[in-house]
């Protein structure tokens, strides 16, 4: 058993440096990787501030139109409460009022009836001629 951790000593007086080497080796790799992703994000970072820029002056130039918009919309409601209060008092008027409307709607439509019931026709009404 002796011989074998002696062996086992021996073995790792050898192997260490060499597995340190590769570990460092691994750890420069690792670095050198690091440090290429963090300057490809700092370009990622430039690229999206420009695009970033671009997209606010975008969105300037359409502020106005949207301004415009909501000031349309405004005035769109307020006609369309007033057309709403307006139906309204048309509607109240007419249910007030209705035995007054009825009434004259039959005078005129009897009107109609009692001129067309006096008149005769004439023999050239008929023959057509």
């Amino acid at each position: 058993m002796d011989a074998f951790i002696v062996a086992f000593r021996d073995l790792s007086r050898d192997l260490i440096p060499i597995l340190g080497a590769i570990c460092l080796v691994c750890v420069i790799i690792l670095l050198i990787r690091l440090i290429k992703l963090l300057s490809s994000v700092d370009s990622t970072l430039l690229k999206t501030h420009t695009t970033i820029d671009l997209v606010d002056r975008s969105i300037e130039k359409v502020q106005a139109p949207l301004d415009t918009a909501v000031k349309v919309s405004g005035t769109v409601d307020k006609a369309h409460d007033a057309t709403v209060a307006a139906v309204k008092d048309a509607k109240d008027f007419v249910v007030h009022n209705a035995g007054d409307i009825k009434e004259r709607v039959v005078e005129f439509v009897d009107g109609f009836t009692k001129e067309e019931e006096l008149k005769d026709p004439s023999p050239e009404d008929i023959i057509g001629g």
